[in-house]
């Protein structure tokens, strides 16, 4: 019997397409796949810009096809990478640089703040193919996992326990503005003084366009016992981005930090918890939380400049 060959064998299916990107959404406190009011889009392959939508797929799953003007430009940017060696993951000329925000109207095109649900906050990423002979591999090495984090409006669970915000910057209240896309860690406080490196983290928060932040708080925030206590005491420590670049009403999402997670899978940057470069941090701001309430933190101890 001859060997098998292109000669003597018969095609029986033929790939049409290869994934370049793929990214599974998950809501951070549910774990569950986010729902078709999530949208996803590209924004530049490296530092050249494209515009392109990423196709939505059951389970919370985005999708990239390897096709048209964006293989193009991998390409290009996969030999750029040849020739000079980026310094750095952020400077890699492959990088994908995607948005993702809420919509309430499915019909829309691009984001507008009239058109976000507000059930959770917009991300900005970065995100690197892995390439193989200047083509994305095959298989799941390209399916990344992204969290998102409750919006002003998430509609909460019975009896949750979070904390509520709005984080502002002036010299006082009256002159304040709101300050977009903070983030907000709490811990346990320990033995004084406090200390954000050693305290154990107990939720993350992040802040939309409007500075208002939702905070809330899982069952690991309670430490074991024979009865529950009636409140746990918190640390919120506050991250404020720089002043640059500054907040247009116009294009809300170009503030947006843009955080950079390489070729991983899942890592704290795509989880949301890793803190976005050049952020400032304040505090902590002690808050008293009864179980299954939610609290707010006064504007005053919100308010930095």
């Amino acid at each position: 019997m001859s060997p098998l060959s292109v000669a003597n064998t018969v095609a029986v299916a033929h790939v049409r397409h290869r994934l370049a990107l793929g990214i599974e959404w998950f809501d951070a406190l549910a774990a569950s796949a986010v729902g078709k009011d999530w949208a996803t889009e590209l924004r530049a392959v490296g530092v050249r810009p494209l515009l392109q939508a990423f196709q939505f797929h059951p389970r919370g799953r985005h999708a990239l096809r390897h096709a048209g003007r964006l293989a193009s430009l991998l390409a290009r940017g996969a030999a750029d990478k040849l020739a000079v060696p980026p310094a750095g993951p952020e400077q890699d000329p492959t990088n994908l640089v995607t948005r993702a925000y809420g919509l309430a109207d499915l019909r829309a095109t691009q984001y507008a703040t009239g058109n976000d649900p507000r059930h959770y906050v917009p991300r900005r990423l970065s995100l690197t193919p892995v390439q193989a002979g200047g083509l994305p591999s095959a298989g799941a090495v390209n399916v990344r996992q992204a969290w998102v984090w409750p919006g002003a409006a998430y509609p909460l669970p019975t009896k949750a326990s979070a904390v509520r915000g709005c984080v502002r910057r002036g010299a006082s209240l009256a002159v304040a503005r709101p300050v977009a896309w903070t983030r907000v860690v709490f811990t346990r406080p320990g033995p004084a003084p406090a200390n954000f490196n050693t305290e154990t983290r107990l939720g993350h928060a992040h802040g939309d366009d409007r500075g208002e932040f939702l905070g809330v708080l899982g069952p690991n925030a309670v430490t074991g016992g024979a009865a529950l206590p009636a409140s746990i005491a918190l640390n919120a420590w506050i991250f404020v981005p720089p002043a640059a670049p500054a907040f247009d009403a116009a294009d809300p999402l170009a503030s947006l930090p843009l955080e950079v997670a390489g070729t991983a899978v899942l890592n704290d940057v795509l989880r949301g918890t890793a803190t976005p470069a050049g952020y400032v941090r304040h505090g902590p701001i002690a808050v008293t939380l009864p179980l299954g309430q939610v609290v707010a933190i006064a504007d005053a101890d919100l308010l930095f400049p």
